[in-house]
């Protein structure tokens, strides 16, 4: 071959790969659609992949260029995605219009075990309509009421060796001590405690992840959560290169791990007649059919609808140790930080604290804290701060956004709400980076619009699980402040920076705090 040969194969051979880089954008880069100009193939995640520019970084970037338009449209990779802007264009969207938009992106797990795919937030259409119907009651009021007492239980463990930790050598439990301040990085105290809730909750376990840091439950949560964000990018987004070369998010033992210890958990309680006031023997009653709701006068029957198999239980087991384990244990060490960089918060707090624990003869029930109002503002006001980036709905039909311009939405195509852009907009909550609880008082919550403060998603599809995750949260920090006051020590990062990691939100090296026992 000449020159001009191997020039002009080239060439073609350019040409070719930039259509193929680009083929997915034409749609939604025409004239008037507002929208970040994409590169091939990697549409617009050229700041993440060359500068790591955390994901929600970048969608508040987008929300705060394109605000005052109800959409905006960003390339993950060759993936356009539709981001509403307008909240009541997120409520058309999210709500009114939810049959358009009913589904969740489920790429992530294309190239997992089956038994993710069966777990409520992966399932689809029909399917999951049938599972959330079933699996509601499950998250009830009264049964959140009935499995606080195993939440408590490890509350208490936790408590119990921090003041050991206290009175000991600091060698001895494997925490710094300061003087009279105990120094610990929050983040993996509170995972073991959030391990330590879900094994007794879900999966019927008693575990003490404190005395035992290496027992097995624990150690396949981390295992579990053991990859960074690009790997996480990339299997969203790129789900059939990462198949190509066998790569899966989780390692195969996890999906087997829980799969066999649901299994032989659910054998012996049926071979024994155990009955357990926690989540698996709820699921277990919706399996046979014998869920009662209390919302309702029948009980969840089989009859016209699928029933749960033994593989439907362990994914929703699963499903909820992976919401669950990384996400709270954030959050709260996220309002930990908060309550230690302003001591008036943290006393006003624990007063709270300490006046429903006279009231309850120290003891602290389920409408107690249920009903500590200032606990509620601070929890809100963290949710506020410190939300999912984003949540996204799949289109299943064709569908048009009314607007200006116009956008016409295909079977396929993605929307993308921005939860942490609304949450940080002044014009919804002024002064949005400041930490103030006073948002949300009786006096002050009717100034908020519901449509732009969504910690928990929106509409049919939001989680399912809130009522637990406030449980589990408020007891967390009701026990920890009625023991301990928390304070800034030197390895304390001010002001705290935050980065995508994983699935949520978390801080840049890490949550450095100091705890003090209380006289």
């Amino acid at each position: 071959m000449t020159l001009f040969d191997w020039v002009l194969l080239l060439l073609c051979l350019g040409v070719v790969l930039y259509f193929c880089g680009t083929s997915t954008y034409r749609r939604f880069t025409k004239p008037g659609i507002p929208h970040i100009t994409p590169l091939p193939f990697i549409g617009s995640m050229g700041s993440t992949i060359l500068k790591g520019e955390p994901l929600q970084d970048m969608i508040v970037n987008i929300y705060n260029r394109y605000k005052g338009r109800p959409y905006s449209v960003m390339f993950m990779f060759r993936q356009p995605m539709t981001v509403l802007l307008d909240p009541e264009l997120i409520k058309t969207i999210a709500i009114k219009d939810f049959e358009y938009f009913p589904n969740h992106q489920t790429s992530l797990f294309d190239n997992e075990d089956p038994l993710f795919l069966k777990a409520l937030t992966n399932l689809k259409d029909r399917d999951w309509r049938e599972k959330r119907s079933t699996l509601t009651p499950v998250f009830t009021s009264s049964k959140m009421k009935t499995m606080f007492v195993l939440v408590s239980e490890c509350c208490q463990q936790f408590v119990s060796y921090l003041e050991q930790c206290y009175q000991n050598q600091p060698n001895e439990c494997g925490i710094q001590k300061d003087g009279d301040v105990l120094v610990l990085e929050l983040k993996k105290f509170f995972n073991r405690y959030t391990n330590d809730v879900i094994a007794t909750t879900a999966f019927g376990l008693s575990v003490d992840s404190f005395k035992q840091p290496k027992n097995e439950f624990y150690v396949m949560g981390q295992t579990a959560f053991n990859f960074g964000p690009l790997k996480l990018f990339l299997m969203m987004f790129m789900p059939k290169i990462m198949k190509l070369f066998g790569v899966t998010l989780f390692p195969e033992k996890i999906p087997n791990f829980f799969r066999s210890l649901v299994k032989d958990t659910i054998a012996t309680r049926e071979r024994e007649g155990i009955v357990r006031p926690d989540l698996l023997h709820l699921l277990m009653q919706a399996r046979k059919g014998t869920l009662q709701d209390e919302n309702s006068t029948e009980q969840h029957s089989k009859i016209g609808k699928k029933q749960l198999d033994d593989e439907d239980v362990v994914a929703q087991c699963v499903v909820f140790f992976l919401a669950g384990f990384d996400t709270a244990s954030n959050f709260m060490c996220f309002a930990c930080y908060h309550l230690a960089v302003d001591p008036d918060i943290q006393t006003r707090l624990q007063s709270e604290i300490d006046e429903t624990l006279r009231e309850g003869g120290g003891k602290l029930s389920y409408e107690a804290l249920n009903g500590m109002k200032y606990l509620d503002m601070i929890v809100s006001e963290t949710l506020r701060m410190y939300p999912l980036a984003a949540v996204d709905r799949i289109c299943s039909r064709n569908y048009t956004i009314k607007a200006d311009p116009p956008l016409d939405l295909m079977p396929g195509d993605s929307v993308l709400i921005p939860i942490f852009g609304l949450h940080r907009d002044p014009d919804h909550f002024p002064d949005p980076d400041r930490f103030d609880p006073e948002r949300f008082s009786d006096e002050n919550k009717h100034k908020i619009n519901p449509l732009t403060y969504l910690p928990f998603g929106i509409g049919p599809r939001s989680c399912i699980g809130n009522r637990f995750a406030l449980m589990e949260t408020k007891l967390a920090l009701a026990y920890l402040l009625s023991r301990f006051s928390i304070k800034v020590v030197p390895k304390t990062p001010i002001p705290i920076k935050i980065e995508q990691k994983g699935f949520t939100i978390t801080a840049k090296g890490g949550y450095w705090l100091g705890l003090q026992r209380r006289s």
